[in-house]
């Protein structure tokens, strides 16, 4: 149709290279912006798990303030005469009041005659009951329905291979044995690492991943279990864990399994290896039935791009690097040995 001037009239509308044009454009915009909401989400996630290490540090603080002492990492019941159990009751049991779950606390302590019978007795309480203050949302929930009493957080035994070895070698915050006082941390409160990440397990045990499984059959070589006999160097630290790596045929993937019980990969860890370490976690026990029963190397994790969060005695988080030097991350995980090891 022409118009007064005798001009054809366009039609509307976009033409098929230009709606292309449009679309390619969002395409472009949309890729662009994933990166950046999946970054945001990450940095709101652990900023929710600092939150989560700083409520650790003002619950312990409080509850030092009450007791005069940190608790034990395994506070054992009957079944151990030795005060350092599998079955003990941990940290996080200890600290329930102080997190606003005194009403759980008060089942368990009836539940287990006050804390006398050991730990099995209150799985049933804790086993299917997440509590947020002990879970980072960065983390892979633990994949079993009916198991979502897991934890994130592990206390620090220091820089020495823990469990079964001589009370004054264990050198952390959390000993097996004894209650740390505050005045006990003669490195200086804000020099000590206190509580840190840890990974969740895949409940799979036919799979062997690095970051998450612990592997049975640690050669541990050298005459130190504990820096406080001693450097430990990375020489040392890496060939075991390069051997633990090179044969995973027989490991556990129930990496924070559960809050309730006083055991290394549960509810422990060591610095004697850096965050995020390179290597698997790894114990001396081979037995099917031990699960971090048993000295080894049990570094803090998290899914946290370069590092882990760690909480200091002092209450204060930051976040480590995976890169820190070794000797450094010895040092500030040990209470009271003397060194100058400062957070970078």
């Amino acid at each position: 149709m022409f118009g007064a001037l005798g001009t054809k009239r366009k039609s509307g509308g976009f033409t098929l290279v230009e709606l292309l044009v449009v679309i390619a454009i969002i395409g472009i915009l949309i890729a662009l912006l994933l990166p950046a909401v999946q970054a945001a989400r990450e940095a709101a996630r652990r900023s929710q798990c600092t939150n989560n290490l700083k409520q650790w540090g003002l619950a312990l603080h409080n509850y030092h303030d009450t007791f005069n002492a940190f608790p034990r990492y395994s506070q054992a019941g009957r079944v151990s005469g030795s005060g350092i159990s599998l079955w003990g009751y941990t940290v996080h049991v200890k600290i329930l009041p102080f997190i606003e779950q005194q009403a759980l606390y008060d089942r368990i302590k009836t539940v287990s005659s006050d804390f006398y019978l050991d730990s099995n007795s209150i799985d049933s309480l804790t086993a299917a009951l997440p509590i947020s203050a002990f879970i980072c949302p960065s983390n892979e929930p633990y994949p079993l329905y009916n198991h979502l009493g897991y934890t994130n957080y592990a206390v620090s035994a220091g820089s020495n291979i823990g469990w079964s070895i001589a009370d004054t070698r264990h050198n952390g915050v959390f000993q097996a044995r004894v209650e740390t006082k505050m005045a006990g941390i003669s490195d200086g409160t804000s020099n000590t690492i206190m509580v840190a990440e840890q990974r969740t397990g895949d409940n799979d045990d036919t799979m062997y991943h690095r970051e998450s499984d612990l592997v049975r059959g640690l050669a541990w070589t050298g005459n130190n279990e504990s820096t406080s006999q001693g450097p430990i160097t990375q020489a040392q630290v890496d060939t075991a864990g390069a051997a633990c790596h090179a044969n995973p045929s027989n490991h556990t993937s129930v990496m924070s399994y559960r809050y309730g019980r006083g055991s290394f990969i549960y509810t422990i860890f060591n610095t004697l290896a850096t965050p995020n370490w390179k290597y698997p976690d790894c114990m001396t026990s081979t037995s099917t039935s031990s699960h971090g029963s048993s000295t080894g190397i049990y570094p803090a994790r998290s899914p946290h791009p370069g590092g882990v969060n760690h909480a200091m005695a002092d209450g204060s988080v930051h976040f480590v690097s995976e890169t820190i030097d070794m000797l450094t991350y010895q040092g500030l995980g040990s209470r009271n040995g003397k060194e100058t090891a400062t957070l970078p």
